[in-house]
Order: C-alpha cells, then sequence, then structure tokens
C-alpha cells in the first residue's frame, strides 16, 4: 500500500533515492494517527477524560496535517516536523497530566527514535536532547508529588500501544533496509554488466575479452578477428541506424554460430573477436567457415546483405600482443585475398620467441 501511495501521489519508486526516507515518514504519521484516533475513543467511551480527549484529538489533526502536508503539498520537510510535534505533543502532555500514573512515562522512549530516523542525526539530536531536557524538568518540578502507580487497563493499555507503535516502527525501518539493499545490490549488478558489456550489441566488450584472454588457465587457444565488410559503405548508403542495426544482427548471428563452444565480444567498430577452446585445429577452422557461410546467408534476413572476413590464429597469453597482432595479420590477409573469406596465420612459441 505504502508503495501503490507514494508512486501516485509523489511519482516516487523503491528505486529513488527517497523513498526509504519518504515512506518512513509516511507509515510513521499513519501509525501515530490511528494510535491518537484510539485513545480519543478510549478516552471518551472507555474513560471518559477531557483533558487528554483534547490532546489526542489535537493530534489526530497533527497527523491529519503530517499526511496532507507530505502527499497534498509534497512538502516532507514540513510532513516530518508536524509528526514530531505530534509525538511530543501527546507524550509529554501524558506524562504532565497524569504523571507516571497508568506508566505513562513509558511515552518518553517514543521520541528519541523516531526523530533521529525523520530528520538525521544533528536535527533529531537537538530535538530529542530538547524533549529530554522537558521530561527531566517535569520530574524535577513533579516527580515528589508522584505516587506509586497501579496496575490497571490504563497502564496495559499504554504498555500495548507503546510495544506495538516501537514494534511497527523498527518492522518498518528493517523492511525499508532490506529493500533499500537489494536495490542497491541489482544497482551493482547493472553497473558491473555496464563495465564489461557494449551497449550496442549485448556482446562482451573489449576490456572484458582483454582480462578474459590474460587470465585465461590454458596456455593456448584460438582466436579470431571478424570484420564486417564494407560496412563505412552501409553507413554511408543507408545511414547510421541501418548500420547498427547490421552490427546487432551480424553480432547476433555470431553468437549463435559459435554457441557454447566459445565467447564471441565486440572488439571496436565494425570489429568482432571469438575467443574458442577448440581442442583441435580443425574443429577451429570449420567454425570460421561457418561463420563466413552463415554471416552471407543470413544477413539478408534482416537488412542489407553483408559479408565478413576473419583471421584467426591460436593465442599464448604470455605473448599477448603479439598474438593479437598474428590474429590481426591473418585478418588482414583475409581483406586482401578478396573479402567474404577467412585466413589462418599458424605459428608457435619456443622459449621467450613466438614463430
Amino acid at each position: 500500500m505504502i508503495r501503490h501511495v507514494l508512486k501516485r501521489y509523489l511519482d516516487v519508486t523503491p528505486a529513488h533515492s527517497d523513498y526509504r526516507q519518504l515512506s518512513l515518514t509516511f507509515s510513521c504519521a499513519c501509525v501515530c494517527t490511528l494510535i491518537a484516533a484510539f485513545y480519543c475513543y478510549y478516552n471518551s467511551v472507555l474513560r471518559f477524560f477531557p483533558p487528554l480527549l483534547i490532546v489526542d484529538a489535537m493530534a489526530v489533526v497533527l497527523g491529519l496535517s503530517s499526511v496532507f502536508a507530505l502527499l497534498g503539498l509534497k512538502r516532507p520537510q514540513l510532513s516530518r516536523y508536524i509528526l514530531l510535534m505530534l509525538v511530543v505533543l501527546v507524550c509529554f502532555s501524558a506524562m504532565l497530566i497524569k504523571g507516571n500514573q497508568g506508566y505513562n512515562l513509558a511515552w518518553a522512549f517514543i521520541c528519541p527514535p523516531l526523530s533521529i530516523f525523520l530528520l538525521g542525526y544533528r536535527r533529531g539530536a537537538v530535538i530529542s536532547g530538547l524533549y529530554l531536557a522537558m521530561v527531566v524538568g517535569l520530574m524535577v518540578a513533579q516527580g515528589d508529588s508522584w505516587q506509586a502507580t497501579q496496575w490497571h487497563g490504563g497502564a496495559l493499555a499504554n504498555i500495548i500501544m507503546i510495544y506495538l507503535g516501537l514494534f511497527a516502527f523498527a518492522c518498518h525501518y528493517e523492511a525499508s533496509r532490506r529493500s533499500s539493499h537489494e536495490h542497491l545490490r541489482e544497482a551493482n549488478a547493472k553497473l558491473a554488466l555496464l563495465a564489461i558489456q557494449d551497449d550496442l550489441t549485448g556482446l562482451y566488450n573489449r576490456r572484458y575479452i582483454e582480462d578474459l584472454l590474460l587470465n585465461s588457465e590454458q596456455e593456448s587457444i584460438f582466436v579470431a578477428m571478424v570484420d564486417i565488410d564494407d560496412f563505412k559503405s552501409i553507413n554511408d548508403r543507408y545511414g547510421h541506424p541501418v548500420g547498427d542495426e547490421v552490427l546487432k544482427q551480424t553480432a547476433h548471428i555470431l553468437q549463435d554460430v559459435v554457441a557454447e563452444e566459445g565467447i564471441v565480444g565486440r572488439w571496436g567498430g565494425e570489429e568482432f573477436i571469438i575467443v574458442h577452446y577448440a581442442d583441435q585445429p580443425s574443429v577451429f577452422v570449420n567454425l570460421l567457415e561457418a561463420l563466413v557461410q552463415q554471416v552471407r546467408q543470413r544477413s539478408n534476413q534482416y537488412g542489407p546483405s553483408v559479408t565478413i572476413s576473419v583471421g584467426g590464429s591460436t593465442y599464448y597469453k604470455q605473448f599477448h600482443k603479439a598474438s593479437l597482432h598474428h590474429v590481426d595479420h591473418a585478418l588482414y590477409d583475409a581483406k586482401e585475398s578478396g573479402k567474404n573469406d577467412y585466413r589462418i596465420v599458424r605459428h608457435a612459441y619456443h622459449g621467450d620467441l613466438l614463430l
């Protein structure tokens, strides 16, 4: 219910930075107003006591005013001050009028936690300090005249209401803390994904692929570079939106062909990179053939017909830059040979040399 009300009147969702504080304000205003309304009934019907009935009626008005200031005027800070005025009025008046009778002094414990959570440490501490001074002053002024309290229905009602009020406040605070933690976790997960993902294609980005290669547990793996042939002419002829669509659809085809046998990433511009974990070179060769063929056959289903050039080689993490240079050289050879094809550069390493 709280989520629905805040969304409707304040256009605030749980993802909003102020949601926790606003939901706390609204729930406390509602709970305090309901407690004041109960005591209006108690002091008018069950045990008629005009002084506290007047105080409770004023508290109900303040509670409704706090809700109106929050939802109607959209002034959360004013709503919080009105709410604390309600709490101070009821708690202090109960102690002032009835002293320690009916365990009224227990109401002194409501204001401090509420003021801290509603107004923050600094302002809350000031309010709590002033409230403490008022309570201590009352005890000093009237304490000598107070008699031993008796247990009766009024005392039971006070204890139950104070307990329920603090319990509701604690439950809501814990629920909002968990909700905030969950939203923070989701936000961090999204940020972590954005750090390794290409926005346009949804593939892994260059940073992630390079980290993957450098931290690979295998000494050698197969790597291929893919370049869309004549991509600039596609942008010039059809426009960049069509070019972006070509990139996305090509990425989809590459992922579909590679499947679970490797990882596809966007290297930059119209270039893609594939990390393949084949056991045999022949399997890697078959993959490159399939990539060229599938892109040629399927690309025109989504837009302009495109082809790709692919260069592949063995990657050794001890020779990171040199290995990628060999892959780049293979791609260059594929381009120079007429495009729409693949080339492989074979090499090995001996000691500290990559041959």
